[in-house]
């Protein structure tokens, strides 16, 4: 396969592994820029406001020390560690993840966040591109739906598009805390913590994000590149919005402005935990716009060249095969 046209960022990647405790202290510069923005009433008005998935629900699960006989014996107590994570799966999702895998080979997946960016973005051109696969999250953009995958982690996800919801065929991916299910639905058990998995039969981390649940099941299923959309985590936003759709109304934008330092946490550990060649396969399309310091160690482009990007490299994919 050719060279692919994305500016490269050599990754400097940590293969010391770090437990965190607290949550750094990070300096936010909002990059200004000038763009053009599309103004977000000329959208179809197809889509309600969203709640921003809150942290999964989890319980604690009690691990005891190997040597837990040892030490009763000899009079030496030692604190069980104690792990969180969400119910198990209805049985159905299992094999449905499993049958999953490996089937994203060959191709590009382009996952859809909510940032406000994603409005610059011509991503209507990318409807019907051969190679290419389009994975919502969260409220989808008219634009370009319906799309092959719908990712949430939070029920409010279906009161807010029930409709939307009621009528689509793709496949959805949701933690445990979704009971209602369809056909293509598959439910995974949300680890609490930091942490990233390998086996989506077994767990998921989700995290603080619900990219960062939606770029692990991208790795299950092997695809050949992955560009993300709409991760902007910029406290300034475009024009003072946060979301695409403009603002929500649950939550308030301080608060959820504030929640960008934690989430980023999250991309970082990643990048210590892949290799580089795994590493490399994520692109960010919102380059000058997030401003954490995680983005040196993926590689990233502008949001609006990104999908002239997509499509030679879906071309190339194309030629390859």
């Amino acid at each position: 396969m050719k060279n692919v046209v994305v500016p490269q960022i050599k990754p400097q990647l940590i293969r010391k592994k770090v437990v965190v405790k607290t949550t750094p202290t990070v300096k936010v510069v909002a990059l200004p820029q000038e763009r053009k923005v599309i103004k977000l009433q000329d959208l179809p008005k197809a889509l309600s406001p969203h709640i921003y998935p809150a942290p999964q629900p989890v319980r604690p699960v009690v691990v005891q020390p190997k040597n837990l006989k040892r030490q009763q014996s000899s009079g030496v107590k030692k604190k069980p560690h104690v792990q969180y994570r969400t119910y198990d799966p209805m049985p159905a999702s299992p094999a449905r993840v499993k049958a999953i895998q490996a089937t994203g080979r060959g191709k590009i997946l382009v996952i859809v966040a909510n940032g406000p960016s994603i409005v610059e973005a011509p991503l209507d051109r990318l409807s019907n591109v051969l190679k290419v696969e389009i994975m919502s999250i969260n409220a989808p953009d008219p634009r370009i739906w319906p799309t092959t995958y719908w990712t949430f982690f939070d029920l409010s996800q279906i009161r807010r598009h029930e409709k939307i919801w009621d009528n689509y065929d793709g496949y959805i991916f949701n933690s445990t805390s979704i009971k209602k299910q369809k056909e293509k639905s598959m439910q995974f058990r949300n680890e609490g913590g930091h942490g990233w998995s390998r086996d989506l039969v077994q767990n998921i981390y989700i995290g603080r994000s619900s990219v960062y649940g939606a770029m692990q099941i991208a790795q299950w299923m092997q695809f050949a590149h992955i560009y993300i959309f709409g991760v902007d985590m910029n406290p300034a936003g475009i024009d003072g919005k946060l979301h695409f759709y403009g603002t929500n109304p649950d939550v308030d934008p301080n608060i959820r402005a504030q929640r960008f330092a934690a989430e980023s946490q999250y991309y970082e550990k990643a990048a210590e935990v892949l290799t580089d060649e795994e590493r490399v396969k994520y692109t960010f399309c919102s380059l000058g716009i997030n401003p954490w310091p995680f983005m040196q160690k993926y590689n990233a482009c502008e949001h609006v060249k990104a999908v002239d990007v997509i499509i030679q490299h879906a071309a190339e994919l194309n030629i390859d095969q």
